[in-house]
């Protein structure tokens, strides 16, 4: 009994881990960076401007700017950059945007129907299942910019399928895209 107890605490364990992983792959990211710049020397880090979203798809909310700007505060103040107010005192700044696009996805399953016996039999009529699906595609794009040489170093961006669970917990998803964008960031020096 005591084995049976500890095998189902192991099995439910594997179930949440394998259920988080999941839903962390979820958001596809990439980034690229300057390879020959060195990050090392990074403490402190601003917005670009008054407002770091540069681009904005109409139909995103116009709340996502504050929830991203917090999002990318914490995420990189979690990893001991500081967040200084002015842009010239600041080591780099950041400028994001937000976007998304309509989707369409289809797949056909053939199946075989009518009248036979076995899978080798001549002239079965074949049919396709085809299933389409519409649905939207988000975008956030995180650039930084280093002050001094004035040109862009790193930048990364993700995107994932929006669900209407999305639309109804966005600061959650703004966060998990944020966190997942900058995991990479900053990338070992040369």
């Amino acid at each position: 009994m005591k084995t049976l107890h500890l095998q189902l605490k192991h099995l439910l364990g594997v179930v949440v881990l394998c259920a988080f992983a999941t839903g962390c792959e979820s958001i596809s990211t990439t980034t690229d960076h300057d390879a020959a710049f060195n990050f090392s020397g990074y403490r402190t880090f601003s917005w670009i401007s008054n407002s770091p979203l540069v681009s904005r798809a109409p139909e995103t909310s116009p709340l996502a700017e504050g929830r991203i700007e917090n999002a990318v505060k914490s995420d990189l103040t979690q990893k001991g950059f500081v967040f200084v107010a002015d842009p010239t005192k600041a080591d780099f700044v950041i400028a994001f945007s937000v976007g998304s696009r309509q989707q369409v996805r289809v797949t056909s399953n053939p199946y075989a129907a009518g009248y036979g016996a076995g899978p080798y039999m001549w002239g079965r009529p074949y049919y396709q299942d085809i299933d389409v699906r519409e649905y939207t595609q988000g975008r956030l794009a995180i650039d930084i910019f280093d002050v001094k040489l004035k040109q862009p170093v790193w930048h990364g961006h993700g995107t994932k399928s929006i669900t209407a669970a999305d639309q109804k917990n966005a600061e959650e998803l703004i966060n998990k895209a944020v966190a997942a964008i900058l995991k990479s960031f900053p990338p070992t020096s040369p």
